[in-house]
């Protein structure tokens, strides 16, 4: 599994890299142009992502913007595969930005921020992305 991780903030960053480096190779970007560019390289690759993390604040782009970049990079790409999950994270929990996020980017989970690692972890088994481990006996 391959995941891309896309916030300007270096401490979001880190700790997402750090849980979810666990569970798949991480690819970071800090801005919607090293997203889109690091997206169509793991195409180029034949190497997709299972799943994208964006924050929607991001410096040129924002996030939802760049969202609707990958969602149209992946529909016109050859080679058809299964949409990534989209995990949007931010500060922002309007009722508009939220919206956005479901509908034009088929969010599949919506994370407020500060990000806690309980909420995290539940909607990654949610998504089947990761499987909790038995507590031992």
């Amino acid at each position: 599994m391959r995941f891309l991780i896309v916030d300007d903030d270096e401490s979001i960053i880190l700790f997402l890299r750090t849980f979810l480096s666990a569970y798949a190779e991480c690819i970071t970007a800090s801005t919607g142009l090293e997203a889109v560019a690091a997206y169509e390289a793991a195409l180029d690759e034949d190497r997709p992502f299972t799943a994208v993390f964006m924050d929607i604040l991001l410096p040129g782009m924002d996030g939802n913007m760049v969202v609707q970049e990958l969602r149209r990079i992946e529909e016109e790409r050859p080679g058809r595969r299964e949409p990534f999950k989209l995990i949007m994270i931010s500060v922002l929990t309007d009722t508009r930005h939220v919206s956005e996020s479901f509908f034009h980017g088929r969010a599949d989970v919506y994370l407020p921020k500060p990000l806690r690692r309980e909420t995290l972890i539940a909607e990654l088994v949610k998504l089947g992305l990761i499987e909790l481990q038995p507590a031992p006996a």
